[in-house]
Formats: structure tokens, sequence, C-alpha cells
């Protein structure tokens, strides 16, 4: 089993003023960047942070101490990193039941989690896949909720392909719907599943590749204001090279396209809405 106390490391690097940043990004995988020191050193000077979003328990020790100890604290503080364990990665079992072992008993210390949820999808439409992701992500939550406080609670970035309504089952059941923040990543199920989520309270990440979409746009012109995120996504399998310049690039376009869609400048609000879910 995976040594547990590498991942006590503190995460929650000193509080950022994240609202006088100029944009913040939601959902962003520096932990599949080659680039994340430099990255991550040039964040604050461009007036940038982000949510560095896992794939792997095992990776988050590793990216934790490297930003930590090449950016240095005052550079990082716009910076939060997630555990969390995709469920691609649980599915062709890149995460196996140690690294869940390890998951879950490092939770209760960690505030961000993520990136976690479900993808049931053509290309896991396999019944032993699909059943692997929901126990995890299921004893992801319960845990998630019985280690959450009422004056920091945990923030879950979630993945919702055709599960949204799945993913707010185990909300549901597990409390983790009330007892933490969740937030779903890149939402696109129907429109029922988006008002259910809206309903029960749930934030949403937003990003240029769902804004390509017709019902991308038409979602974004619904999703509640004091909930509405911006997040890139990034790196690319095709570019893991990423620079601040390319994600600071996607997050333009991704308020440029909020913004048209919804009738109104989005980057303050966004921003506002980060330093609410991200601030201590």
């Amino acid at each position: 089993m995976p040594d547990t106390s590498q991942v006590r490391f503190d995460a929650t690097l000193p509080s950022p003023d994240i609202a006088s940043l100029d944009y913040f990004d939601a959902h962003v995988h520096l932990d599949l960047m080659s680039t994340a020191p430099e990255l991550a050193r040039s964040a604050l000077a461009h007036r940038v942070g982000f949510f560095s979003c896992g794939v792997s328990p095992a990776d988050f020790p590793r990216i934790t101490e490297t930003i930590a100890g090449t950016a240095g604290c005052s550079v990082a503080s716009g910076i939060r990193i997630g555990l969390g364990a995709h469920p691609w990665w649980i599915s062709d079992g890149r995460v196996g039941e140690a690294d869940l072992e390890l998951m879950l008993d490092a939770i209760s210390e960690q505030r961000f989690i993520g990136e976690i949820g479900l993808d049931f999808s053509s290309r896991f439409n396999v019944a032993e896949m699909q059943e692997c992701q929901l126990r995890a992500f299921k004893s992801i939550c319960l845990a998630a909720a019985r280690t959450s406080s009422d004056d920091a609670p945990k923030v879950l970035s979630i993945h919702t392909v055709r599960s949204a309504d799945t993913v707010l089952d185990v909300l549901e059941d597990t409390g983790a719907l009330t007892r933490c923040r969740p937030v779903f990543h890149w939402f696109s199920g129907s429109s029922d599943q988006l008002q259910r989520a809206i309903k029960a309270g749930c934030w949403f990440s937003v990003g240029e590749q769902s804004l390509k979409t017709g019902k991308g746009r038409e979602y974004a012109k619904v999703y509640p204001a004091h909930r509405l995120l911006t997040e890139t996504d990034l790196p690319s399998s095709k570019q893991p090279a990423c620079s601040l310049e390319d994600l600071l690039a996607s997050l333009k376009r991704t308020c440029k396209g909020l913004s048209k869609a919804r009738g109104y400048d989005v980057r303050p609000e966004a921003v506002a809405n980060a330093a609410a879910l991200f601030g201590a």
C-alpha cells in the first residue's frame, strides 16, 4: 500500500486574495503538464489563479511539492491543488484499490477534491467499468461528506459524462450535495438534468470547448450567476507542454463566449465566485 503520510502535505497554500486576480481557472491539470513549475511561477505576475485537478491520488504529493517548492508560497498563493481519482484512470486500472485507499485515508485533511466523477460514455459502456467507477465515486463522496466542515466545506470538481442523474443521486445519498460544494465540470447532460443540478445548488465550471456547441451556448445563458466559474481543462493531449499564455488565451476566449451568451461581462463575476468558493 502506498505511503499515505506523503499525501498529508498541505495543499491549501497561504490564503490569497483571489478576488484581486484578473482570471481564475477552476479546472486545469497541472499534474499532466511538463511545464507546471514554469506556469505556476509566472501565474501571479499575470494575475491568474487556478484549481489544479488531479487524476490520480499517487500524483498528489508530487505536484503539491513541485508547485510549492518551485514557485514559492507567495507566488503560488492563487493556486489550489485537488486530490483526485479520474474515472478514466479508475476504469483502466491506472488508479487501483491501493490508490483509492490512499485517497480515502487522506481526504479528511484536504479541502479540495477533484477530478472525480463518472463517465458512462460508449468508451466505458462495460458493466464492470461503470460499477468500478461507481464504487469509487460513492466511497469518495461519502468520505468527503463525513469530513467536510460548515466553515470550510470541501469543493468537489466532478466529471459527469452521460451520468448526471447518477452523479446527483450519489451526491444526495452520501450527503455530499449539502455538506460539500459540488462543481460540475464541463456539464453536457440534458436540460432536465441541468435544471436538477441547478435546483440542487451545484456550481458549474465552463470552458471554451463547451461553448463550441449549440447546447453549450444555450446552457451558458442559464447557469446561476453566483455559481458560474471559468475553466480550461488544459493541457490537451496534443499539447502537454502548456504555457501560461495558452491558459490565459483560453480563459479569455471562454469569458468572451460566456459574455456574449449572457449579455454582460462575466469575468468579474467569475473571479468573485472563485474567491467565494476557493478562498479561505
